[in-house]
């Protein structure tokens, strides 16, 4: 006869199981520039992803999960945080944004040959401005492996975006750094908590 096994309890808000939730590491910001993440699929499942985390800490943000999204009606006042590189080998990329009068920041929730293609099927992306990076610091994401010393998670470079926008009140996205800080320590534990399951398993059966 066999044992029927209940499934794990899991968050009503994160999706994740209770042990492993990330509730807790949610830092709340007032964002006076809106904030568009378009995330591709696969990291929606992504058990480490910071993009999700993001959408829950900041209070004027719009999640679209997918990797072709629909064209906005207008893109009048959107910019895309994206490093000026040629989007493939005969399009160049748009000059770099210019001034401080953006609406609207959009972030691709992606790795970085996904978000080349999400480029590829969103043509309305690849023709907005952007805008990238200056002077980062070093990664805080400890928990996933970067392809690039350069590549940043979703969040660090949204806060960063977002600091480098508003340089009259950079300190009001300092909440974001507890936020990732919270969301690595958590995951960081889990993962020791895993190694000494497995560990306490295979001692047991040998």
């Amino acid at each position: 006869m066999r044992t029927l096994v209940a499934s794990r309890a899991h968050c009503s808000r994160c999706g994740r199981a209770l042990a492993g939730c990330w509730c807790g590491c949610v830092r709340r910001v007032e964002n006076p520039l809106p904030v568009l993440i378009l995330q591709h699929p696969d990291e929606a499942s992504q058990a480490k992803n910071t993009g999700l985390l993001l959408s829950r800490c900041l209070t004027h943000v719009q999640l679209q999960v997918g990797d072709i999204a629909p064209a906005p009606a207008t893109t009048a006042g959107m910019v895309l945080l994206y490093p000026d590189l040629m989007t493939d080998a005969t399009q160049a990329a748009p000059a770099p944004w210019p001034n401080p009068g953006a609406q609207t920041l959009v972030v691709l929730d992606a790795t970085w040959r996904k978000s080349r293609r999400m480029m590829h099927l969103n043509p309305w992306l690849a023709a907005l401005p952007r805008l990238s990076l200056t002077a980062t610091p070093p990664s805080r994401y400890a928990i996933r492996r970067a392809h690039d010393v350069d590549q940043r998670s979703t969040l660090e470079a949204c806060a960063l975006a977002l600091a480098q926008l508003d340089d009259a009140h950079p300190d009001r996205y300092e909440p974001l750094w507890a936020a990732m800080d919270a969301f690595v320590l958590l995951q960081q534990q889990l993962a020791r908590e895993g190694r000494a399951r497995r560990e306490a398993g295979t001692s047991a059966s040998g």
